[in-house]
């Protein structure tokens, strides 16, 4: 059966074509709901209407319907509407 450090795994193969890190690294996945018959993600993306967030959701999908372990699965990915803030903003906001 599929776990969620098997879908971080795959998610961390998606690179972002902005910033040329994975999804992972960005912190971008929000949430994994997993089924056996469903493999449900949560994504942000850095603004509303990201040009580059149907090619990444796109490629997000194809990586993860290729799982062996995922066996017929059904993939849905959801683009939430919050506004991804950079991990490194944080650390700026400390000093």
């Amino acid at each position: 059966m599929l776990t969620e450090a098997d879908v971080r795994a795959a998610l961390g193969k998606v690179i972002h074509p902005t910033y040329g890190m994975s999804l992972v690294t960005l912190q971008m996945v929000c949430e994994i709901r997993l089924s056996p018959e469903r493999i449900e993600i949560d994504l942000v993306m850095n603004c509303p209407g990201c040009p580059a967030g149907q090619a990444v959701l796109a490629r997000a999908q194809q990586v993860l319907e290729s799982l062996p372990s995922a066996d017929g699965a059904q993939v849905a990915m959801c683009l939430l509407a919050q506004i991804w803030q950079p991990p490194w903003q944080s650390l700026a906001d400390m000093f």
